[in-house]
């Protein structure tokens, strides 16, 4: 069973990266410099030390009903999130945890 962690500074959930050292996504992108994220710029700019902003993933194959992934595809453009798959597996990662802390 995977172990979770909260941010102390801001509340939300925290990851573990690949040396085991937990870190806040949230927390993280504020550390970061507006001109790394700017892309309207030419240059990627330039991190001070490395991060890793999301936890590992593995690419899986779902069959989901189509009635489904078209109301999926309508919420997150309203939502502003311009990616259907980015708002399924946000659903997926909340439904989880709610599943998990209920077990305790």
């Amino acid at each position: 069973m995977r172990k979770t962690k909260k941010c102390e500074k801001c509340g939300t959930e925290m990851y573990m990266d690949d040396q085991s050292e937990w870190f806040c996504p949230d927390c993280v992108i504020e550390e970061i410099q507006p001109d790394f994220l700017d892309e309207k710029k030419v240059g990627r700019g330039e991190l001070k030390r490395p991060y890793i902003l999301e936890p590992p993933t593995k690419q899986v194959s779902l069959k989901l009903p189509v009635g489904d992934l078209d109301l999926a595809r309508k919420i997150a453009r309203r939502k502003g999130i311009p990616k259907y798959q980015t708002y399924i597996k946000t659903l997926l990662h909340k439904m989880l945890i709610k599943e998990a802390e209920n077990e305790r």
